[in-house]
């Protein structure tokens, strides 16, 4: 794994969907550079105790669900009480493993607001007040693999990371030679809560065999943000695939990744409101 030296100490981060999973070990990878945190999410509990484990550093916790609409500009706010965010992770987010006429709409009006309105919101609030600031900042917008084509059973979730995909791509070369760097990461299937919470689970082996740790995860974002990447997708098997996909059809394409993303599961779980 690569290694990179960064003078980031003292910075302060916002990061979304700080409870669990990758923006957790994100959390956790900043807190090792010397970053001071602002950890958002919906559960208060979670977030203590990922604070608990970002050593060395002020770590502030904002209780906050980005999936309501006007969230997003209430939580900048509260963020930026105690100091400015030079550096702006957006990792909130969720999916459901399911045809798209078997969910209801509040649910897709959920991940609307979460996986692209709120997040757009804070991107909008973090450049507009960078343009008042000197010295480098940073964002970095968690994509997935699913953004580089159609995913049946997926489609609201996979469509939603292409925007967050093109959005982030487009803001990089916008910012091209300023400040300001902004790094779409695009992971693959990773060891987290998201699968059960989505209903997967009945992968092929090859989706199995591509599954990464978050802590990889977060350490390929954070290398790939100081580098300065437009867009980062962690493993060389995943790194393959969103190739591979070029030289394919888009309907082939869409049947292969039905095939490796075998079916959904027989219950789709609620979703929770804490």
């Amino acid at each position: 794994m690569k290694t990179y030296t960064s003078n980031l100490k003292g910075k302060r981060a916002l990061v979304t969907g700080a409870s669990s999973g990758i923006g957790a070990a994100i959390a956790r990878e900043l807190a090792t550079l010397g970053v001071d945190l602002v950890l958002t999410a919906r559960r208060h509990d979670a977030l203590e105790a990922v604070a608990a484990t970002c050593k060395g550093v002020k770590v502030e916790i904002v209780t906050a669900d980005l999936g309501q609409p006007d969230a997003a500009h209430a939580l900048w706010e509260a963020a930026n009480v105690t100091g400015p965010i030079d550096i702006l992770i957006n990792n909130a987010g969720f999916g459901y493993f399911r045809r798209f006429d078997e969910v209801d709409w509040a649910r897709d009006a959920e991940l609307i607001q979460l996986n692209m309105t709120s997040l757009v919101a804070l991107a909008r609030c973090f450049v507009d007040t960078r343009k008042a600031k000197t010295g480098p900042a940073y964002m970095v917008n968690i994509a997935s693999t699913g953004a580089y084509q159609s995913v049946p059973n997926m489609a609201l979730y996979a469509a939603s990371k292409a925007f967050v995909r093109n959005f982030s791509e487009a803001l990089h070369d916008e910012h091209q030679g300023t400040p300001l760097s902004v790094t779409c990461v695009c992971p693959g299937g990773t060891e987290t809560a998201f699968h059960a919470a989505s209903g997967g689970g009945d992968y092929s082996w090859i989706a199995n065999a591509s599954t990464k740790r978050p802590e990889f995860v977060a350490h390929a974002a954070i290398l790939a943000m100081l580098c300065g990447q437009r867009t980062v997708v962690p493993g060389l098997f995943n790194q393959l695939s969103t190739f591979g996909v070029r030289l394919l059809t888009r309907r082939f394409a869409s049947r292969v990744a039905t095939q490796v993303l075998g079916q959904p599961r027989f219950e789709l779980p609620a979703r929770s409101t804490t």
